[in-house]
């Protein structure tokens, strides 16, 4: 069993037989550090706290101005 959201991630992905290098994380605060560590690319909410700003490889504009959905855009999702 997995202890942390980057272990949590790390067992996801190997289930799904999918390299941790395709894989993203988003978050915005400090139990999101592993998971954004972890990720192929991890991302954090403008609005997050600066820790997960740290911790990822970019940073989405706020929640409260489309951020998520903004993020889903740069990646190619939506």
């Amino acid at each position: 069993m997995p202890g942390s959201k980057g272990g949590g991630l790390r067992f996801a992905a190997a289930t799904m037989g999918v390299p941790l290098a395709d894989t993203v994380a988003i978050g915005d605060s400090d139990n999101d550090l592993t998971v954004n560590e972890v990720a192929g690319i991890g991302i954090a909410m403008g609005n997050g706290e600066q820790c997960a700003k740290d911790a990822a490889d970019w940073v989405a504009d706020a929640m409260d101005t489309s951020g998520l959905a903004h993020a889903f855009e740069r990646l190619g999702v939506v």
